[in-house]
């Protein structure tokens, strides 16, 4: 039963912070230049949905793991 929600959190957040990303900033199409040579320039909206988004599953695996050990 637990792990169907944490599955349909993991889905509905994921699509929430996808949907905000694009919202949110004034200008999400604005490039942001690359660090390195190797690595292209991306959008604003793909560096915060990829942000977001690992810190959101990250949070939400912690959460997970702790109430599995519990049982």
């Amino acid at each position: 039963m637990s792990k169907q929600i944490f599955n349909e959190l993991v889905i509905g957040g994921f699509l929430v912070i996808c949907y905000l990303s694009l919202i949110l900033p004034k200008d999400p199409f604005q490039t942001i230049p690359a660090l390195t040579m190797f690595t292209c320039d991306k959008p604003l909206w793909f560096c915060i949905a990829l942000v977001g988004n690992f810190f959101y599953l990250l949070i939400l695996s912690t959460i997970y793991d702790t109430l599995e050990q519990k049982k």
